[in-house]
């Protein structure tokens, strides 16, 4: 079996999906694609798979897109692949348009999130034309969650069979190396306070507005971790940039291979996203025994139970957002461990990464089957 994984970016490749192309290289003859970027050749160093380069950009550009799908076009046309499974929006529109003119049986593309909930105008007309158009073009649609899987019904993006792998997320989660006895926390100057913490892309639509506003607004003494480069495609707001630069008790520990310290040295992770598809860092936090505050949508809301392994608010709500935190300090030391054991346990019961990447190579080898009959 010839398998063909595409994603926009390398840092895909080598963050979520890390360990899983050379892991299915046991099964099948598997070629990775990505844009150039700094982490190319660390995937290609820990996959030991053929690994293609292919530009892919991010925003609208048209000229580029075509350029993307002739040369992908190209390439498929040369492996000749029984399956190309794409992640993200852009590797999506190029790989499944360019596996359907090739003719490739097997086409399945990976919705991680939608852009267009949360987009207007014109923006959003585009945004959600693009998406039916890589659903047609493809034969297989994979939501990462059951609220992508419901938005896509909702806007009528395809009216094809939606099924979701495992119980969500697209790569599951090494609970023996997301694991709170095996990592020391990261070293933060000054004197101990409760820590909160985000880890993601520093961009405006994952909250950093709210957050920043409640955590200014808290009534405790508290710091905030902040891991993530600047997105620099949807960048946070200047006010809030600056008062991240100003405030000393926000400590911006920027990109980091492995967040595990990071998780370590929190108290509680938060997430005040206004909209997800299904959030990695909220399982890896549950991974490691951290309880997360995250906003009531969807993906978030898939993973965290209420005052079961951590907490929802409502998201575009910094008040909200600070009584939540407030209340979370004010909590015995016994009840936060109660809520990070409860959180790893649910991890470990649903997201563990062995067997949701059985479950992806059934799947598969069952398209691969009904393609042939």
């Amino acid at each position: 079996m010839k398998l063909v994984i595409v994603t926009t970016v390398p840092e895909t490749l080598a963050t979520i999906l890390r360990g899983q192309p050379k892991w299915l290289a046991q099964y099948a003859s598997v070629i990775c694609v990505s844009s150039s970027g700094r982490m190319l050749e660390n995937v290609r160093e820990n996959e030991g798979v053929p690994l293609e380069e292919i530009g892919m950009c991010r925003g609208i550009n048209p000229i580029k897109d075509l350029t993307s799908i002739f040369r992908m076009w190209k390439l498929l046309r040369k492996v000749k692949p029984d399956i190309v499974h794409s992640y993200t929006p852009k590797a999506g529109l190029v790989t499944m348009l360019a596996a359907f003119f090739v003719g490739t049986k097997v086409r399945i593309h990976t919705f991680t999130g939608l852009v267009f909930p949360t987009s207007v105008g014109l923006k959003r007309w585009i945004l959600v034309w693009v998406d039916r158009i890589v659903c047609a073009a493809a034969t297989h649609v994979v939501p990462e969650g059951k609220g992508v899987a419901a938005d896509l019904q909702k806007y009528h993006i395809t009216p094809k069979p939606l099924r979701i792998i495992g119980n969500g997320n697209i790569a599951g989660i090494d609970i023996n190396y997301f694991h709170p006895d095996k990592v020391d926390p990261v070293d933060v100057s000054g004197k101990r306070a409760f820590t909160f913490g985000f880890i993601g892309r520093l961009n405006r639509d994952k909250g950093l507005d709210e957050l920043v506003t409640a955590f200014e607004g808290l009534r405790g003494s508290a710091r905030l971790l902040l891991v993530g480069g600047l997105d620099e495609s949807a960048p946070i707001s200047d006010d809030t940039y600056h008062k991240i630069k100003s405030n000393k008790h926000i400590h911006e520990l920027g990109f980091m291979d492995d967040v595990r310290p990071a998780l370590a040295a929190c108290d509680v992770i938060v997430l005040a996203s206004y909209r997800e598809g299904f959030p990695n860092v909220v399982i890896q936090a549950g991974a490691m025994c951290k309880p997360v505050i995250a906003s009531d949508v969807s993906g978030s809301n898939e993973i965290i139970e209420d005052g079961i392994n951590g907490w929802l608010v409502p998201p575009k709500d910094s008040q909200a957002l600070a009584e939540r935190m407030n209340c979370v300090m004010e909590l015995p030391e016994e009840e936060l461990r109660s809520l990070g054991r409860s959180a790893r346990a649910r991890v470990v019961e649903r997201y563990d990464q062995r067997e949701y990447r059985q479950q992806l190579l059934a799947y598969y080898r069952r398209a691969a089957l009904e393609a042939c009959i």
